[in-house]
């Protein structure tokens, strides 16, 4: 059976680490949030029924991920999808998409009749030192222990030192443009803090987006 200074030990110290993943935990949220969503009064009153979606993001693994997760996602909603990887190379970007008429016949060739365009249109990245803490709990009660005792309660967690982050803010922007007329119809700014990969960021963004479509689909 454990004594009363043994229990006391093992209580502080589990009670000192909840503390630390307590605090923690901030640092590993990765939110992604709608800053701004537009949608024309004026847009075309017709049913779209095939989406071509572009993911104009020069990292391949990222594209891939974000046109097949919001691919499959306008699927459940009855469209029918071409991906942006399926008609262009890997290295097809601004730098290269020289002759309009030739991206505009691609896409028409496959029967799309709107076009879902997702960039990374800034990141800002700030690091800053994030201070050590004491963490006090309760005065020591081993009286007669002998230094060992009281520095092995107090030791691993009587400080915790500080470190420098650095955190990561995507700005991201997706828009709807009709084919036929190649205008802009709706358009979603929205940003990211700290993603912690792609496949998880990727699919937090469809939700994201998908949710914002279904809010903006019946505006007037």
């Amino acid at each position: 059976m454990l004594n009363t200074n043994t229990n006391y030990f093992m209580t502080k110290k589990l009670v000192a680490g909840l503390f630390i993943f307590d605090s923690l935990l901030p640092a590993c949220k990765t939110p992604q949030r709608i800053l701004t969503a537009w949608v024309d009064p004026n847009r075309p009153a017709k049913k779209y029924t095939t989406v071509f979606i572009g993911a104009l993001i020069e990292r391949n693994a990222l594209k891939f991920a974000i046109e097949d997760d919001l691919g499959a996602a306008a699927k459940k909603k009855g469209f029918k999808v071409v991906k942006g990887y399926e008609v262009f190379p890997p290295n097809f970007n601004s730098d290269n998409m020289r002759d309009e008429k030739v991206v505009l016949d691609a896409i028409k060739k496959r029967g799309c009749d709107v076009i879902l365009t997702v960039a990374i249109i800034d990141v800002k990245s700030e690091t800053h030192y994030v201070q050590g803490s004491s963490y006090n709990y309760s005065p020591y009660v081993g009286y007669g222990y002998g230094f060992y005792g009281y520095y092995s309660y107090w030791g691993p967690t009587v400080y915790t030192p500080g470190y420098y982050t650095s955190d990561k803010t995507y700005y991201v922007e997706a828009n709807a443009y009709d084919v036929e007329t190649q205008k802009m119809f709706w358009s979603v700014q929205s940003k990211a803090e700290n993603p912690e990969s792609i496949e998880k960021s990727s699919k937090e963004y469809t939700q994201l987006l998908m949710g914002q479509f279904e809010k903006d689909r019946k505006k007037k």
